[in-house]
């Protein structure tokens, strides 16, 4: 309960981030960060209908797909998200911080980036182009960042055509900091090797496999001090897992033994999700 205390916690406060940046680096600009977000902020320069419901709007038909490839607990915490987000662009005035448009791409894209891969760890999104990634993502292996970045690129275009190209040439400024900022903080093509020690293999080997639904080879060992019978359990796992797998493992078994290695490559069958 309190784990999930938390991820609704640092869901929400992400969410807000992500819409100070927007109304306080990129808006006042007319920097577009991209995807939803972007086409909102269009819709919202001609018509000037508040950017947080066009945001909502425009999320409700994709979150039908994200029901359908990723699960319904990745929904609920993106509509959280998206509902807290959709809330903050409403709430926070539209003003600039920093009158320098560079410094302003560069900043605005780094905290939105950052808000996007903590939310998108914690196993939700703020909708939009993400769940289109995160879906791609799970059938080819490329970074959630870079999808992202891809596919905004034909915002970036209408950008162009709208505001100038000299804007566009800022708003891409702020695209690529994102996508990297993204992939920094979330990077589930990122493989894991896990070997673990433990006195309770059964029980644990169990509880990694309702965790992940992955294989999970088990051998036999012998401590060499106590002579203990042991089980050896290797698995691999992405990256963004690694804290609920180790939250796991301390709740089976505190005084398993833990080696942690990166992966480069896997062949076979690896399950992303």
């Amino acid at each position: 309960m309190f784990r999930l205390i938390y991820q609704i916690i640092l869901v929400g406060l992400c969410s807000m981030l992500f819409g100070f940046a927007y109304n306080t680096f990129l808006i006042p600009h007319k920097l577009s960060s991209g995807g939803v977000t972007g086409i909102a902020f269009f819709i919202h320069h001609f018509l000037h209908v508040n950017t947080g419901l066009i945001v909502l709007m425009i999320n409700i038909p994709l979150f039908i797909l994200a029901v359908i490839f990723l699960g319904k607990r990745f929904v609920c915490f993106t509509i959280y998200s998206v509902v807290v987000l959709s809330f903050s662009l409403k709430v926070i005035p539209i003003h600039a911080i920093s009158n320098d448009i560079l410094l302003s791409s560069i900043i605005g894209g780094a905290l939105y980036g950052i808000a996007v891969g903590l939310i998108i760890r914690i196993g939700g999104s703020t909708g939009g182009t993400d769940i289109v990634s995160l879906i791609l993502s799970q059938k080819r292996n490329i970074q959630v960042g870079f999808l992202s970045a891809c596919i905004n690129l034909l915002v970036v275009g209408a950008s162009g055509l709208i505001f100038g190209w000299n804007i566009t040439l800022y708003t891409i400024i702020a695209i690529y900091v994102a996508g990297r900022a993204v992939d920094m903080v979330y990077t589930t093509q990122n493989k894991l090797t896990l070997r673990i020690v433990t006195e309770k293999g059964d029980e644990l080997t169990e509880a990694l496999i309702r965790l992940h639904s992955r294989g999970i080879t088990v051998n036999s060992a012998e401590g060499a001090y106590t002579h203990n019978p042991k089980k050896v359990l290797t698995t691999v796992i992405t990256r963004f897992e690694l804290n609920e797998t180790k939250h796991t493992i301390k709740m089976i078994d505190p005084h398993a033994f833990v080696n942690i290695s990166q992966t480069l490559e896997v062949m076979g069958r690896f399950r992303k999700n």
